[in-house]
Order: structure tokens, then C-alpha cells, then sequence
């Protein structure tokens, strides 16, 4: 069997919480398996639980000693082969688990800038002793090996997917507020320690952008602790009739707001992967991202989208003012960018990946035994 421990899971949108319900998708199909969430609380897995009859949902609403004891019964049962740790802090845990049984395996989840630096010792020997990794990227999967000194081999890439590649158009009555103009759109938390994100970028630059497109508007999803100064450099720079911050949005509201804009843009300088990439290519948008992190593996520069530097208000602007001037190439790039989620971004590809990676990673004996319980789970779609 199979245990997986992750953060969040059934209670959110946005990257980590659609990695956690992929992987839990992929784990019932492979057979019988047990989950931990940390943050979920029971009426989040109610439904999920029904879904997915070949798992065992267990949810923790935050209580991290509740977690923690029941991780411990659950390791001195020895029912479990192996171990996915969903997140670098609680790679503690996968530790222990080892030691109470060396012959169990355990794998950690990295998703982005916090594997990107010297985690605590604790930690960081955690992760060194790990049986292996998944990465979400490519640079992730670097940077952590640098910051941690990790064992190139055992880090499996694994990007990140939407659960449903196609979407329906949205109602008329369910969509965003009305907004006439060119419209860019932009879908971040606004927090202050996640100030690299890039809405401040865009808005510096909006003025020039006017200049050449009289009628351009900037649509802000999301909000946080950084709102305000978001705001006021806004009215500082006199374009605050331009830009619109709509906070958080509903599913079908979201969802309204990228078939409504014209441009995605988030010329961000910490993505591990960037999910919000996803959700525009989705809907056929072209993307104008910084040249950073791990942007670059999913938005392909003059293919999908733009790549700036990231801080360069110049190339920004540039970039900005071409597609905005130019639907015809929007049209090109943005139906270039839904091509590449449907063959490289679908919940199909997620599963072959990790399935891939599970018989590599499971004990053969392991492997044998799900073989003739369950046969042998299949990597193709």
C-alpha cells in the first residue's frame, strides 16, 4: 500500500492543491492507498472520498499533533511500501517512517521557491535521505539539488496538469464584471512576501502601454497583504481607472475573467511552475511571462507567449503593445499554447509520469503483490 501525505488538498484551487488531487487520482486507480491531509477538514472530503473508493481520506483541519500521532501508528502498522511526502516541511515525517520500518521507502514533493534554498538541517537531511524526489520543474528541480545537496538521480520531474483539459464557455449572467477595452488579465495572490509576482511590473509600465492603446485595462485577480500598495502606486502613477482588482473570484467567475481578457500576463521572478500558465493556455490566451523560474518550461517564448526579463520595464512594455495590437498573432499564440497543454498538461500525462515513477520507486515485492491483486496499473490513458 501506499501512503500519501499532502497539505491541501479538497478545500482549494490554485497549483499545489490540483497537484495533490491529480496524484490522489492517479493512487485510486492504482489500488489501495491511504492519504493524509493537513489543512482539509471532514466536510472537504466527504464527496472526494466517494469518488475515490480505493482511498482512505483522513483530514486534519491544521491540527498538526493529531497529524503527527496518527503518521506515527501508521508507521508502526507497517502496512505501507511506500511513502509520498507532499510537501519539504513535512519531510521530517517521511524520516521517521523509514525508520520505523528501513525497508519502507518515502518521497518528497517540490514544488517551488520553498525548495529553492538550504532548508533547516532537519530537513535538508530529511530530503538527502530520501529514497527519491518529485520535482515539479526542471529549475525547481535544480535549485533544490544546489540549496540541499541532492542526489541528481533521485529527483523525478513531474509538471503539474489541469484535472479537466477542455472547459465549457461560461453564461453571460455568470461572468466577471463588464469591462470595455483591451483587456490584460493577471491571477496572483497579492501578498507581501510574495512581492516577486509581478502585477507591480505591469502597472508601472501601464501608461506607456497607453499610449500606444488608448483603451487598455488591467484586471487583478486576487488579493492579500500587499493589496494596498498595489493600489496606491496605482493612483501614483495615474492609472488607477485602468486597473481593476476583483479580489478572489469564484470557480465559474474565474474562469469567466480568462475567456474575457486578451492578454495573460505575469512576469513573475518565483514560479516553481506557474498553474495560472496553465488556466490561460486553457482558454486559448497568449502568455507574456518573465524568462524565471519555472516559466520557461511551460510558456514557450514567440510559440505560446512572450518571455521578458524579469524587471525590465522596457521589453514588458514592448511586449504588451504587440499583442495588444496585434489579435491576429494573439489568436496564433494563444491556440499555440492550448496545442501544448493538450499534449504535454492533460491529467493522462500526469498519470503516466507518476505511474512511471511509482513502479519505479514501489519494492518489487511490492510491485508483485499490486500486480496480482489489482493487475498491473497501466501508464497510458
Amino acid at each position: 500500500m501506499i501512503l500519501s501525505l499532502q497539505t491541501t488538498t479538497f478545500s482549494a484551487f490554485g497549483g499545489i492543491p490540483t497537484y495533490n488531487r491529480l496524484v490522489c487520482r492517479v493512487l485510486n486507480e492504482f489500488g489501495k492507498s491511504q492519504v493524509l491531509i493537513a489543512t482539509d477538514k471532514n466536510s472537504d472530503i466527504e464527496r472526494p472520498a466517494a469518488e475515490l473508493p480505493n482511498l482512505k481520506l483522513e483530514a486534519f483541519a491544521q491540527n498538526r499533533l493529531a497529524l503527527t500521532r496518527r503518521v506515527v501508528r501508521l508507521g508502526l502498522a507497517r502496512e505501507f511500501d511506500l511513502v509520498l511526502i507532499g510537501h519539504v516541511n513535512y519531510a521530517p515525517l517521511g524520516w521517521l517512517l523509514k525508520k520505523l520500518q528501513p525497508r519502507r521507502r518515502y518521497g518528497v514533493m517540490l514544488y517551488g521557491i520553498e525548495a529553492w534554498q538550504q532548508l533547516s538541517p532537519l530537513r535538508r537531511r530529511a530530503l538527502q535521505h530520501a529514497d527519491f524526489m518529485i520535482s515539479i520543474s526542471n529549475y525547481t528541480r535544480q535549485k533544490a539539488i544546489q540549496a540541499n545537496l541532492l542526489i541528481a538521480d533521485r529527483v523525478h520531474l513531474l509538471p503539474n496538469a489541469l484535472e479537466a483539459p477542455k472547459i465549457e464557455a461560461i453564461p453571460a449572467s455568470d461572468q466577471s464584471p463588464a469591462i470595455k477595452g483591451t483587456r490584460l488579465l493577471s491571477v496572483c495572490r497579492l501578498d507581501q512576501n510574495e512581492q516577486y509576482k509581478g502585477v507591480d511590473k505591469v502597472i508601472e509600465v501601464l501608461q506607456d502601454v497607453a499610449g500606444r492603446v488608448p483603451d487598455v485595462q488591467y484586471v487583478v485577480v486576487g488579493s492579500g497583504t500587499d493589496l494596498e500598495r498595489h493600489m496606491q502606486l496605482a493612483h501614483k502613477l495615474g492609472v488607477a481607472e485602468r486597473v481593476h482588482f476583483l479580489g478572489f473570484l469564484s470557480d465559474v467567475a474565474l474562469r469567466a475573467s480568462y475567456q474575457e481578457c486578451d492578454v495573460f500576463v505575469m512576469p513573475s521572478a518565483g514560479e516553481g511552475f506557474g498553474f495560472v500558465f496553465l488556466e490561460a493556455m486553457q482558454c486559448g490566451k497568449p502568455i507574456i511571462a518573465a524568462n524565471s523560474g519555472g516559466a520557461p518550461e511551460v510558456v514557450q517564448d514567440g510559440v505560446t507567449g512572450r518571455l521578458v526579463e524579469y524587471g525590465n520595464k522596457e521589453q514588458l512594455a514592448t511586449a504588451l503593445i504587440d499583442l495588444c495590437l496585434n489579435p491576429a498573432k494573439r489568436d496564433r499564440l494563444g491556440q499555440a499554447g492550448y496545442q501544448r497543454l493538450q499534449e504535454n498538461f492533460t491529467f493522462p500525462r500526469f498519470k503516466q509520469r507518476l505511474t512511471e515513477i511509482l513502479l519505479r520507486e514501489l519494492p518489487t515485492e511490492a510491485v508483485s503483490r499490486i500486480s496480482r491483486a489489482e493487475g498491473t496499473p497501466s501508464c497510458a490513458s
